[in-house]
């Protein structure tokens, strides 16, 4: 009897010495990484971030660090609501996913069987596109080019698209990778003809709802009633500050889904599982293995190879980045939107996954913990992300700097007689972007656009024909507008981007429509 006895207390402590080791193993990845991350926010200035980590089917890590919005007690939390941005495009080419299986659509069907209206600017492009050509960066576009058609702008989706037409290709069709938010736009709106309903709905219902992803979102306008929602942050005038979020409704597809770390982790939990979350086939097999298949081949640049020495690809598959980290698969996609920068990812073959989601923009902190976090538990040598990337993003700073040291030194403030007031005010319009007027208000010059309303340009010239336009939405920073002369002692048009390291690259131009 007391040998049993003591045979059965051996096997209870064995088990529980298991149980221990096995509770420190998924523990010791992670000793110190709490203060590691409250150093890095101050560091970055960053109020608020939220981290997942889901290892091998487990959320061993669901957790929020700092504030919800500067200036106020509340703090985030694994429960808080965050613009996820561009990783809703993994959820949209998912969606598609399933409509292809279901066999109410095709990945290789032209695009304007569902959207006849859809047209861009080479004819032939436009009988060519196929949906999976929506999903993969691939229809020669320049990276970001006509954001700002959807931007701020009152535009509908419909409208979007109709101007796509008027964007000249950057390269030949499929040959090489341009990230282009607005043929997600359209895929969005395909799910919504072959589905019957909302692309929001249809996410709700067969992705959100079996995920149990109760809270999230796919408006801004349902965060209005919500409570622990983190708001978002940019720097002004050198100091981080609250800003409201910015609706983008008329382009919600591309990157309009709002959600929590606890509920992004079930999402990973169904991308590491093949598609089963808590023992239940959520979406089919085949749908992930086609959006983890590569489509478009991405250029490796300088600074990828110096800070990812074992990098040997970086492709795009349908709603994923794909790249190799160490010999391992790396499945990822980030996401910005004002105020709100984000990152997921996983590496299947770890059964590895991490969500970081900030709010604030302008920073590379959520792909520094992706690696830390992965480092970590790939046990590789300790590299700290953080100071690594600080440090280059310290050095952009620097360089941006001596670049308008250098316009600065440059300027020549001479004026031109076409360029008074009394020349440049009047109203213009651009094929693309919309009508707009320069007006004199008391002593200053303003530049408004009909399909931005309460956004305001405030002109100052800068030298010969280009004036300095200051914008009163901080997320428009400044532009350079160029005028160009008729040969008759006035002005014809003008040119102008706006942000072209965030929102477009692309120089439009206003036409004089007459007074």
């Amino acid at each position: 009897m007391l040998k049993k006895t003591l045979q059965s207390l051996f096997l209870i402590t064995l088990i529980l010495t298991f149980a221990i080791s096995l509770a420190r193993a998924q523990d010791a990845p992670l000793q110190g990484f709490d203060q590691y991350v409250e150093k890095a926010m101050q560091d970055w200035q960053i109020p608020g971030i939220a981290i997942a980590i889901v290892k091998d089917d487990a959320v061993v890590l669901a957790k929020g660090y700092g504030l919800r919005e500067l200036g106020k007690p509340d703090k985030v939390d694994e429960h808080t609501l965050f613009a996820i941005a561009s990783n809703t495009k993994a959820f949209i080419a998912t969606a598609v996913g399933i409509l292809a299986k279901e066999g109410k659509l095709d990945w290789d069907d032209p695009a304007i069987k569902y959207l006849p209206e859809l047209q861009l600017y080479d004819p032939y492009v436009t009988r060519e596109l196929t949906i999976r050509d929506l999903l993969c960066h691939r229809v020669g576009l320049e990276t970001y080019a006509g954001d700002m058609i959807w931007y701020g702008s009152t535009s509908t989706a419909d409208e979007v698209l109709h101007q796509v037409r008027y964007l000249e290709p950057h390269s030949s069709f499929r040959s090489q990778y341009g990230y282009c938010n607005l043929m997600f736009v359209a895929a969005g709106r395909i799910i919504e003809e072959v589905s019957g309903e909302s692309w929001g709905g249809f996410l709700e219902r067969r992705i959100f709802a079996p995920l149990r992803m109760i809270r999230s979102c796919t408006s801004t306008h349902e965060l209005e009633d919500m409570e622990n929602v983190a708001t978002p942050h940019t720097e002004v005038g050198g100091k981080i500050q609250p800003i409201p979020y910015r609706n983008i409704d008329n382009a919600a597809p591309a990157g309009a889904i709002n959600s929590s770390v606890m509920e992004i982790a079930q999402w990973l939990r169904l991308q590491l599982n093949y598609g089963t979350c808590n023992g239940k086939q959520v979406i089919d097999s085949t749908i992930i293995d086609e959006m983890r298949t590569p489509h478009t081949i991405i250029r490796i640049g300088k600074e990828q190879r110096e800070l990812y020495p074992t990098r040997h690809f970086i492709t795009y598959g349908l709603g994923w980045f794909l790249s190799d980290y160490h010999g391992r698969l790396v499945v990822l996609h980030g996401g910005g939107l004002d105020g709100m920068f984000s990152y997921t990812g996983f590496l299947p073959e770890e059964k590895l996954g991490i969500a970081v989601l900030t709010n604030r923009d302008d920073h590379r902190l959520m792909t520094a913990l992706f690696y830390q976090i992965a480092d970590a538990y790939l046990g590789v040598p300790d590299s700290d992300w953080s100071a690594i990337l600080l440090q280059k993003r310290q050095e952009e700073k620097i360089r941006e700097a001596e670049k308008e040291k250098k316009r600065e030194k440059e300027r020549d403030k001479k004026k031109t007689p076409y360029t008074s007031a009394e020349k440049i005010t009047g109203n213009y319009a651009s094929k693309i972007l919309g009508d707009a007027e320069i007006s004199k208000e008391g002593k200053k010059l303003v530049l408004t656009l009909a399909l931005y309303p309460g956004v305001e340009g405030y002109l100052e010239h800068w030298d010969y024909e280009t004036f300095l336009c200051k914008w009163n939405d901080p997320m428009w920073g400044k532009s350079y507008l160029t005028f160009v002369p008729d040969g008759r002692g006035s002005v014809e048009s003008f040119k102008v981007k706006v942000r072209e390291d965030f929102i477009d690259p692309l120089e439009y131009v206003f036409e004089r429509t007459g007074e």
